[in-house]
């Protein structure tokens, strides 16, 4: 008999375990459903009060995204964009209003950051959503994590931006952020930095195809605005490559190309069409400042920057 107890409780107690990690993981999901399966489902959700959805939620890789957005796409694809996953919802009291959500999935919250950063409008009221949002008349565009996501309406009223809004925060809720930070986020000052100026480009910054991996952003500094730019490579051979490039790059298209020396760091300038451009190398990055309207503020901005980069 005890023995059967013994037996009674030990089963009673594997079955407690099991449920409450069952719950846990569902708790986990509900909290942040990352398959794809659960985004789309979770996005068949969001459906407005009296609206329908339009269209079943579909899911685009880099093979057919040009079938959404053609003519846009390469944009998108430029940044290694892994998936996008598209919902759109309409009234059906009033057929030309409606309003479509797309989450890119970028796989990294570089890349994500990336996009977002680049389409940012300057004149968008900042949301509190993600690490970064913002609103353009009833239009939300978010950043979190790995992801970008985009809320499109199909005009500009008051009640369509009620709706929108309250759209970009339940489809913010959907995703998770690992939390993995932006390097050149961290990297590039913070002191002066115009706040929303951010941006990265994974290849062709500044139209130079040699440029990867880069981080651009505005500075003030003694009255001016400087454009400061920053790209991290994978060895110190790949950065003096760069460097090579970036020379033969001034010296084509530039005047006044040379080398100069400053508090000790090595510069090279030239003027390019009228302004001012200053280049450097740090251990494994290249950085400096563009389209300068003075020499000396360029020279200047430069040697701070390159003391404030870290060392590697």
């Amino acid at each position: 008999m005890k023995r059967f107890v013994r037996i009674f409780l030990a089963l009673c107690l594997v079955m407690l375990c099991v449920s409450l990690f069952s719950s846990g993981c569902r708790q986990q999901d509900d909290r942040a459903p990352e398959d794809k399966t659960n985004l789309a489902a979770g996005l068949s959700r969001l459906v407005p009060q009296g609206w329908t959805l339009y269209d079943e939620i579909r899911r685009f890789t880099a093979e057919n995204l040009y079938e959404k957005i053609d003519g846009r796409a390469e944009f998108y694809l430029a940044y290694d964009m892994v998936e996008m996953t598209f919902a759109g919802f309409e009234n059906p009291n009033d057929d030309s209003q409606f309003i479509d959500i797309s989450v890119y999935d970028m796989g990294a919250p570089t890349r994500a950051f990336g996009v977002f950063s680049s389409e940012r409008s300057h004149e968008g009221m900042v949301l509190k959503l993600g690490r970064d949002a913002y609103r353009s008349g009833a239009n939300c565009y978010i950043w979190k994590g790995k992801y970008y996501i985009q809320v499109i309406s199909s005009d500009i009223t008051d009640e369509l931006a009620r709706i929108s809004l309250d759209l970009a925060r339940r489809t913010t809720d959907l995703v998770a952020d690992s939390g993995e930070p932006v390097w050149g986020l961290n990297a590039l000052p913070q002191q002066d930095r115009v706040a929303g100026s951010e941006r990265y480009f994974l290849v062709d910054a500044m139209g130079l195809d040699f440029m990867r991996n880069t981080y651009m952003a505005e500075y003030r500094t003694r009255g001016t605005i400087v454009s400061v730019f920053l790209s991290q490579f994978d060895s110190l051979e790949e950065a003096r490559k760069a460097m090579t490039r970036y020379f033969e790059h001034a010296s084509r298209y530039g005047k006044k190309v040379r080398r100069t020396t400053v508090e000790g760091v090595d510069l090279t300038e030239c003027d390019m069409n009228g302004n001012t451009d200053v280049f450097f190398q740090k251990q494994r990055l290249v950085a400096g400042v563009t389209a300068v309207a003075r020499r000396d503020d360029a020279v200047r901005a430069s040697v701070e920057l390159w003391k404030k980069l870290p060392d590697e």
